[in-house]
């Protein structure tokens, strides 16, 4: 019973969630709530509050994998698991190459639409939500984090 269904991936979300809340609260940069800050929040908030939810999500996912009592084999690999995998595998190498590829040029802004519209390509968009969407997400993001916060994207 524990390896079918939704245990595993519960599992392994409350493992993350808990590896995630323990480096948040062993180092001592990753402050949750700092007062000398506008605001009150540090740079720990964020990921803490995605570590608590992480945790919630895996006691749940735990959960409805006891409860799918067997019914359901998480290692049981079908066409579609097989596509899936290949589709995640061709995920992880685009966002490496978006990584290397910022590293090497330091031009950010302009890695980022050409990753973002190799995933819709990949996804298989249509190509008018494809542009669309590359040409948003791209104004989305410079707007929010260069004009918005200030953050500057250099190597």
């Amino acid at each position: 019973m524990i390896k079918k269904g939704d245990t595993i991936p519960g599992i392994f979300s409350l493992a993350v969630g808990i590896f995630t809340l323990v480096y948040i609260v062993r180092n001592p940069k990753m402050v949750i709530v700092d007062e000398s800050v506008i605001g009150g929040v540090g740079p720990g908030f964020f990921p803490f509050i995605c570590a608590a939810a992480l945790i919630v999500c895996g006691i749940l996912l735990v959960l409805r994998g006891v409860r799918q009592n067997g019914s359901v084999d998480y290692f049981r690999m079908t066409p579609e698991r097989r596509e899936n995998l290949k589709t995640v595998g061709m995920l992880a190498l685009l966002i490496l190459l978006l990584l290397a590829a910022w590293k090497i040029s330091g031009l950010f802004f302009v890695c980022l639409p050409v990753y973002i519209f190799a995933v819709n390509r990949l996804l298989k968009r249509s190509m008018r939500f494809t542009v669309l969407f590359t040409v948003g997400m791209t104004a989305f993001i410079y707007v929010l984090f260069r004009m918005g916060f200030s953050i500057r994207f250099m190597p």
